[in-house]
C-alpha cells in the first residue's frame, strides 16, 4: 500500500506546483516594475507622446527615458531622462499608483525607443514612430466596443488586428473599452493588449459604460480614465480633457466626441455641440473623421435616439465630415443613408458602426445601412493617401467583409466607389439567439423577408 502512495502524491505535487506555478503567472498584482503600460499622443502627433504605467502604491518616482533608436544594444547611453508625475491609479484608492510621463520636442517621422520606471527598476524598452508634419500617406485600426469577455474572446480582435497591420500608426477606439471601469475589467483589457498597447498609441473616446452608475442613480465618470488616457487638451473644457479633443494626423482632423456625456450632463451638451461645430468649422485638413460612441443611425433593434440624432447630425453634415466611427450597438452596418439627407450635393458623412468584443444584438428592420453584419467580431482597417480613403472591415479571422473607397473631387465632394469583391461576400444576418426577444412576430417577418432577398 505504501509504494501505490508514492506516484499518488507525485501527482498531487505536481498538480499542486501546476497550480502554483498558474497562479502566480495570473497574478495581477502591482510590483515596483512597470505594468499596464500605455502609449498616447498627448498633443502634435509629430512631436509629443505620452506614457502612463502602474506600480505598487509605494513608488513614489515617475522616469521615463528616450532615444533616437539605434541598433545597438545601449540605449540607455544616449537616452533623455524625463521626469513625469504621479497619483493613485485608481482615483482615491490605495491600491496601486499611477503614472505619467509627456516627451516633448521629439523629432518627426522618426523611430524612438522608450522605457518607463522609477530610476532604478524599468519596463522593458519600446518602440514608437512620431508622424510627419505634412499631408502623407497612413493608416490606423478602429475598434467598436471592447467591452467583456475581454480576456477570452475581445484579445483576439485586438492581436489579429496587429498582427495583420503592424504598421498602423495608432488605434482607434469608439468607446465601451471597459464593461465596467473596475479593477475586474481593465485587468482584463490591459492583458488582451499587452505589449501592443506601449507600441502603438490608443486614441479613445468613452462609452455609456465608462460612466458608471452611483448608489444615487446618477452616473460617475471613470476613475482610472484619465490616468491611463492622456489626450489634447484643446476640448470645450478641462473637465472635458481626455474625452472631448481633436487630432490633426497627416492631413485628417480626428474629433472624439463624448456622446454619453450629452445625456448624462445636460447641461453642457450646448457647450459639447458648440465646440463640435467650432473644431469642424476651423479644420485646416483636407479630410475630417469624427469618432463617437452613440451611433447617429441605430444598427440594432430598439436603439435609435432621435433626440441625439437630431442634435449631432446636422452639424456632421453641414461641415461635410468624412467618416463618422462609433460603437454601442454591438451589431454592423455601414452607409450615408441618403434617404435621410437634406442636400445631396454637398459631401455627406459615411457612419460606421462596428463590435470587436463578443456581445452580440441583432440587427435593426430600418434597412438603411448599404453593408451589415451581426454575431461577428470585426476590426477596421483604415488607410488616407492624398485624395483617396481605403477602408477595408475584416472579420476576427482575417477575411474580409466590408471595403469601400472615398475619393474627394476637387469641389470636396467625395465619390463612394464600391468594391467588386465585398459584393460577392455573403452577409452574415442571423439573429443571436439572446437578441430574439427584441423582435415581435411581424418585425421577425420583415427581417427575414428582408434578407432573404
Amino acid at each position: 500500500m505504501k509504494y501505490l502512495l508514492v506516484p499518488v502524491l507525485l501527482l498531487c505535487s505536481i498538480f499542486y506546483n501546476d497550480l502554483k506555478g498558474q497562479n502566480e503567472y495570473l497574478n495581477f498584482e502591482p510590483t515596483v516594475f512597470p505594468d499596464r503600460i500605455m502609449l498616447t499622443i498627448p498633443g502634435d502627433p509629430a512631436t509629443t507622446r505620452a506614457v502612463s504605467w502602474r506600480t505598487v502604491f509605494s513608488d513614489k518616482a515617475s522616469v521615463g527615458e528616450i532615444s533616437l533608436v539605434e541598433s545597438s544594444p545601449s540605449l540607455e547611453n544616449s537616452a533623455q531622462k524625463v521626469t513625469g508625475t504621479f497619483s493613485p491609479w485608481e482615483e482615491g484608492s490605495t491600491s496601486a499608483m499611477g503614472h505619467k510621463v509627456v516627451f516633448n520636442n521629439l523629432k518627426p517621422n522618426s523611430i524612438y525607443a522608450y522605457r518607463v520606471g522609477n530610476g532604478e527598476q524599468w519596463s522593458e524598452w519600446f518602440q514608437f514612430k512620431t508622424s510627419s508634419e505634412n499631408a502623407e500617406p497612413f493608416s490606423f485600426l478602429y475598434f467598436g466596443d471592447v467591452q467583456n469577455d475581454i480576456k477570452s474572446y475581445a484579445s483576439r480582435t485586438l492581436r489579429q488586428a496587429y498582427s495583420n497591420f503592424p504598421g498602423a500608426d495608432f488605434m482607434l477606439f469608439a468607446g465601451d473599452l471597459v464593461s465596467k471601469s473596475n479593477e475586474e475589467y481593465w485587468r482584463e483589457f490591459f492583458y488582451a493588449g499587452g505589449w501592443i498597447f506601449g507600441m502603438m498609441p490608443s486614441v479613445p473616446v468613452p462609452g455609456n459604460h465608462e460612466y458608471g452608475k452611483t448608489i444615487d442613480g446618477s452616473r460617475e465618470f471613470s476613475r482610472q480614465w484619465n490616468q491611463i488616457y492622456t489626450m489634447p487638451e484643446n476640448g470645450p473644457s478641462a473637465k472635458y480633457n481626455n474625452r472631448c479633443y481633436y487630432i490633426d494626423y497627416q492631413g485628417v482632423r480626428f474629433v472624439s466626441l463624448d456622446s454619453p456625456t450629452m445625456g448624462y450632463n445636460r447641461s453642457d451638451a450646448g457647450q459639447i455641440l458648440a465646440w463640435l461645430e467650432k473644431v469642424l468649422g476651423e479644420n485646416p485638413n483636407q479630410w475630417s473623421i469624427v469618432f463617437t460612441h452613440y451611433p447617429v443611425f441605430s444598427c440594432s433593434q430598439g436603439r435609435d435616439s432621435e433626440e441625439y440624432k437630431e442634435a449631432v447630425k446636422p452639424i456632421l453634415e453641414k461641415y461635410g465630415v468624412d467618416l463618422v466611427l462609433q460603437g454601442h450597438d454591438h451589431t454592423y452596418c455601414r452607409g450615408q443613408n441618403l434617404s435621410q439627407v437634406a442636400d445631396k450635393e454637398r459631401n455627406n458623412p459615411m457612419y460606421v458602426v462596428s463590435i470587436a468584443g463578443p456581445k452580440m444584438y441583432g440587427l435593426n428592420t430600418r434597412f438603411w445601412s448599404d453593408r451589415v453584419a451581426s454575431d461577428t467580431q470585426l476590426y477596421q482597417h483604415i488607410s488616407i493617401n492624398g485624395n483617396s480613403l481605403d477602408y477595408k472591415a475584416y472579420s476576427v479571422d482575417g477575411q474580409l467583409y466590408d471595403a469601400f473607397k472615398l475619393v474627394k473631387k476637387a469641389s470636396g465632394v467625395n465619390f463612394v466607389q464600391e468594391l467588386d469583391e465585398v459584393r460577392k461576400i455573403e452577409q452574415r444576418t442571423e439573429i443571436p439567439e439572446g437578441a430574439r426577444k427584441n423582435y415581435s412576430e411581424e418585425e421577425r417577418k420583415i427581417y427575414e423577408r428582408h434578407f432573404s432577398k
